[in-house]
């Protein structure tokens, strides 16, 4: 292992590499989490929050997987394939269609989120519980200022 950052040729020294780096170390190991599923980056994203606010209409759901509404039919279509999702009219309006996870969805979202957890900490293992949590609010402060403006 190599002893402290004079060690580390300048490009690894610096914040910008840094964060690239593990972005893309982060991203490899996420990939590869979602392929042992079978499942896409926005299948996961419409799983995890349809077990985490319910049933709700599909542009909803779009909005809030960052989806745009006209290409969350397809990702629908792949999951209600599977029986991880049921569509049906809006009893309020038949025009719109809510979605629902079915009983395998649910199984499968409770699965993932353990599975994701259990990731996240073979990722992090280097941090001890008060860093983890330190390294996530300043993740979140950057995620902040340069997403919402913050």
């Amino acid at each position: 292992m190599i002893g402290g950052d004079g060690d580390r040729p300048a490009f690894e020294r610096g914040s910008g590499f840094l964060l690239a780096r593990l972005g893309s170390l982060a991203s490899r190991s996420w990939t590869t989490f979602l392929a042992a599923h079978e499942l896409t980056q926005s299948q996961y994203s419409v799983l995890v929050v349809l077990r985490d606010q319910g049933s709700m209409g599909q542009q909803r759901l779009a909005h809030l997987v960052a989806v745009d509404a006209r290409n969350i039919v397809p990702v629908l279509d792949a999951l209600a394939a599977r029986g991880l999702v049921r569509r049906q009219p809006d009893p309020a309006d038949g025009r719109r269609r809510t979605v629902a996870l079915t009983d395998g969805g649910s199984a499968l979202a409770d699965s993932l989120a353990a599975g994701a957890a259990s990731s996240q900490d073979d990722f992090l293992a280097a941090l001890d519980d008060r860093d983890r949590e330190h390294f996530n609010t300043l993740l979140r402060r950057l995620y902040d200022a340069h997403v919402h403006g913050a």
